[in-house]
């Protein structure tokens, strides 16, 4: 099925939106946009980590090993 991507002005068009959804029992999903200070706060801390690992502080995980944690 496809999905549908659905951006309301402001809270009560959201809470509408969100109620019609329900109302017709259609499986919905939220996803949050970040805030600025959220996202500059994630680059602060790749930053950080970029830092320790080239101080060789900190020892990074291969793409390879993450992957197969999941």
């Amino acid at each position: 099925m496809d999905t549908i991507i659905i951006k309301p002005k402001d809270s009560g068009e959201y809470k509408e939106v969100l109620g019609l959804m329900r109302k017709l029992k259609i499986k919905t999903e939220v996803y949050k946009t970040p805030t600025k200070d959220e996202v500059l706060k994630d680059i602060e801390n790749g930053a950080r980590s970029a830092s320790l690992f080239l101080k060789g502080k900190i020892k990074l995980q291969d793409a390879k090993s993450l992957l197969s944690e999941l």
